[in-house]
C-alpha cells in the first residue's frame, strides 16, 4: 500500500493521513481486514507509534462496525488507553457516546470488557464532572436501548460479575433499572468478598438520616457480617461517614 512509502516525517506524519488510515472505507467491512494489514505493517516498520493512538485519537474514529478489526486492533496493542485517553477533554467512551450511535457505544465496551473486567469494561468510568459513562449513555440513548446494550453485554439471567456493586458504589440512581433485571446479581459477591449491601454501605450512598429502613431492615447475620474491604462491621462503616447521624450505632446492641 502506496502508505508504506511515507517516513514518519512526510505525510504519513500528517493527522488526516492516520486518520482516514484508522476509519477509511467506513461503508465497507470487506476492507477492514485490507486496512488492519496496512496497520500492522506500518507498526513493524515503525511508522505507526504506539503514541499515535493518542496524538490522533484513533481508538474514537476506528470504533465503527466496519472498522472493528482495527479498533481491536488498537485496543490490544494499548488496552490501557481505552481507560485513560481523552478526546476534547472527555474520557474516550464519553466522546464515543456523544457523537456516535449505540452501536459504537457497544463495540468499545464489548472491547474494553476483555481487558479491563474489573471495571466492567469501563462502564462506569468517569468525566472530569463525576458524570459515569453509563449516565451519559442513559441520558443519549434512553433507558430502553442502553439496558439493552448493557444486557448483550452481561446477560440479564447470567451475568457472571457483580454489576450491581458497581452500580451501587457508581451510579446509585439506576439502581432500579439495573436490579429488575439482574436479580440472581443480588447473591454476588465483589472481588474484595463484598456482599451487595456492604457494597451499598462502603459506597457512602447510604446514611441513616436519607434512608433509616436500609439500616434498620438488616438481619442479625448481616449486622454481624464483619465487611472483608475495611474489617469493620455495618454501623461502624455507618458511623465513619461524615454525614452519618450517630444514632445509627444503636444497631450495636445486635451484634
Amino acid at each position: 500500500m502506496q502508505l508504506l512509502m511515507y517516513s514518519r516525517g512526510g505525510p504519513l506524519g500528517d493527522e488526516n493521513v492516520l486518520i482516514e488510515l484508522a476509519y477509511m472505507d467506513e461503508s465497507s467491512e470487506t476492507a477492514d481486514p485490507l486496512y488492519l494489514n496496512a496497520m500492522k505493517k506500518l507498526r513493524e516498520s515503525k511508522l505507526l507509534l504506539r503514541e499515535d493512538i493518542q496524538d490522533h485519537v484513533l481508538f474514537f474514529f476506528a470504533c465503527h462496525s466496519s472498522s472493528l478489526m482495527r479498533f481491536e486492533f488498537l485496543a490490544g496493542w494499548c488496552p490501557e488507553g481505552l481507560k485513560i485517553y481523552q478526546y476534547h477533554g472527555l474520557p474516550m467512551i464519553h466522546a464515543i457516546i456523544d457523537v456516535f450511535a449505540i452501536e459504537s457505544v457497544f463495540i468499545f465496551f464489548k472491547t474494553a470488557l476483555r481487558y479491563h473486567p474489573n471495571d466492567l469494561g469501563l462502564l462506569f468510568l468517569k468525566d472530569h464532572e463525576g458524570k459515569t459513562a453509563c449516565e451519559r449513555a442513559f441520558k443519549k440513548y434512553g433507558t430502553y436501548k442502553t439496558m439493552s446494550a448493557i444486557g448483550d453485554l452481561f446477560p440479564f439471567d447470567d451475568p457472571k460479575l457483580p454489576i450491581l456493586h458497581h452500580v451501587a458504589k457508581h451510579a446509585p440512581q439506576f439502581m432500579r433499572d439495573f436490579g429488575s433485571r439482574y436479580l440472581s446479581a443480588i447473591y454476588f459477591r465483589d472481588c474484595q468478598g463484598r456482599t451487595l449491601l456492604q457494597a451499598k454501605l462502603a459506597s457512602g450512598n447510604k446514611t441513616f438520616i436519607d434512608d433509616p429502613m436500609f439500616f434498620l431492615e438488616m438481619s442479625d447475620e448481616q449486622v454481624r457480617e464483619i465487611d472483608p474491604g475495611n474489617n469493620l462491621y455495618p454501623f461502624m462503616v455507618a458511623a465513619s461517614e461524615e454525614t452519618c447521624n450517630l444514632s445509627i450505632i444503636g444497631i450495636n446492641r445486635r451484634v
